[in-house]
């Protein structure tokens, strides 16, 4: 994909749940409560997780070991097995730090090497998403704790809501006429 297509794509998808947060404030306030204890949401992001963490342990030059890349299809199951049935805290909110973190790896490489003016957006977006999921991974109940401030008060809800679709824009209007 090109970085007009991956922008866009990102913008249109935050556009989309910010549209389902304003025209359904109860629909999405609810999934944002469920979401942290969502055992199928934990298992759905941990298997993708673990599949992009297997696809970037392959590309990875090794060195001496890059020999034994072939377990790596064993061990990504065996992982991903380990991670649902021994993790007691296997919390959605945590696999979704993982995935951020995992996420950003193509992004910023696709973005640093489009040659594109402007690239500096997506990168920083992408090193965004490491810091946050790292904060997930490590404390998911932050999770919770930064979204019962946005959830707690109308105003403050429909604003980030707000600030979101203006973002949303920006980035389809990034891609379409800048990359």
């Amino acid at each position: 994909m090109s970085l007009a297509a991956v922008t866009i794509l990102i913008g249109v998808l935050a556009l989309l749940m910010a549209g389902i947060g304003l025209a359904r404030p109860d629909l999405l306030r609810g999934a944002v409560r469920a979401f942290p204890r969502s055992r199928n949401a934990g298992w759905l992001l941990a298997g993708v997780c673990c599949v992009l963490a297997a696809r970037e342990a392959w590309l990875m030059n090794m060195g001496g070991l890059n020999g034994f890349k072939s377990f790596i299809f064993v061990l990504a199951p065996l992982v991903f097995v380990g991670c649902v049935t021994c993790l007691k805290e296997l919390l959605a909110a945590r696999a979704l730090g993982g995935l951020l973190c995992l996420v950003a790896v193509p992004l910023t490489q696709l973005a640093v090497f489009s040659e594109r003016p402007y690239f500096q957006i997506i990168s920083l977006l992408a090193y965004t998403w490491v810091v946050v999921g790292i904060m997930l991974l490590m404390a998911p109940w932050r999770f919770r704790q930064l979204h019962a401030v946005l959830l707690k008060n109308e105003r403050v809800y429909f604003g980030a809501l707000v600030l979101k679709v203006l973002a949303a824009v920006g980035l389809i209007l990034l891609g379409a006429m800048v990359y």
